[in-house]
């Protein structure tokens, strides 16, 4: 039986755009391993400030999403890793710098446009697009996209 790592992560949009980092070459969403005893929602928060250098205070949790699931390959062994996304609003300033955090391997922040996104993620993992679509698809977004236009 494959160990489970367990992880938490965001989905994080800004009016119509969506963060994505460039880590190990490939765009995906700001995640991280939970700590020991560590919650999900904290740890999503803690990740993505880390990975981007958001502040805490500029984004908020508007739902949990789904869990995606892919296999790593540690110390030679077959891990399973599990990831509890979170979608999740950004109310500072678009225009904002963001920084990656080189040491984890990340080159980029970006935000991208729906648009955007056909060339920018065809070298990412298949859970990338999995979550995209069930993002694009999810109520909760739909309703957050909604109450941007009205304002």
């Amino acid at each position: 039986m494959a160990d489970i790592i367990k992880a938490a992560g965001g989905v994080v949009v800004s009016g119509k755009k969506i963060l994505f980092i460039k880590k190990n070459g490939r765009w995906e969403f700001p995640k991280g391993r939970l700590k020991k005893g560590a919650n999900r929602k904290k740890t999503a928060i803690r990740e993505i400030c880390e990975e981007t250098g958001i502040k805490k205070k500029e984004i908020d949790i508007l739902n949990p999403l789904i869990p995606t699931h892919h296999h790593n390959k540690v110390s030679g062994d077959i891990v399973v890793k599990e990831t509890l996304w979170f979608l999740i609003q950004y109310s500072g300033d678009p225009k904002k710098k963001l920084t990656p955090e080189k040491k984890e391997g990340i080159t980029k922040c970006k935000w991208f446009s729906l648009g955007d996104l056909v060339v920018t993620l065809k070298d990412s993992r298949p859970e990338v697009h999995y979550l995209l679509g069930f993002v694009l698809n999810d109520p909760s977004y739909k309703n957050y996209l909604k109450s941007k236009k009205n304002k």
